[in-house]
């Protein structure tokens, strides 16, 4: 072995645990500068049960579906894109309501095996429930797609 891949792997050895520390501090650095945590998920199957009894996503929904989480201001606009999934949001926070959110956004969401599906709207998020954003419905099968604003550092 040379004496430059030598010096790299010791190099690289003693940096690893460094690494490791650091990305929990890290991790940590990120979640205070953004007050706000927006976890998205979506899945090719239904978000609620389609008898329209309960708004609260079904638990196959959540132990199915992809998940995004971002870190997000009180008052925040971005992009959020996976390859299924884009997502471009605003959020403005209700001057009255603590824990409520205008919420805007305009999404897609493709699949290979169910199709295609977007949607553009504006909402009311309240903080810690989720909320369905959009899906499709071809036959028996289904796509969905959630959102739910929580404290950066809550559950």
């Amino acid at each position: 072995m040379s004496t430059i891949a030598k010096r790299f792997w010791s190099v690289l050895l003693l940096l690893v645990p460094g690494f490791a520390l650091a990305d929990t501090a890290a991790m940590a650095t990120y979640l205070s500068a953004k007050p706000l945590r927006m976890e998205i998920r979506y899945c090719e199957c239904a978000v609620t049960a389609s008898d329209g009894r309960s708004t609260r996503p079904l638990p196959s929904f959540m132990a199915s579906a992809d998940a995004l989480n971002v870190a997000v201001d009180i008052e925040d606009k971005g992009f959020i894109a996976s390859e299924p999934f884009t997502l471009g949001y605003a959020i403005q926070p209700d001057p009255e309501q603590p824990d409520q959110f205008r919420f805007q956004f305009v999404g897609d969401y493709s699949t290979s095996q169910r199709g295609h599906s977007t949607a553009q709207a504006t909402l009311l998020l309240v903080k810690n429930q989720w909320v369905t954003l959009f899906g499709s419905r071809a036959g028996n099968t289904e796509t969905g797609v959630a959102v739910r604003l929580t404290d950066a550092t809550g559950p």
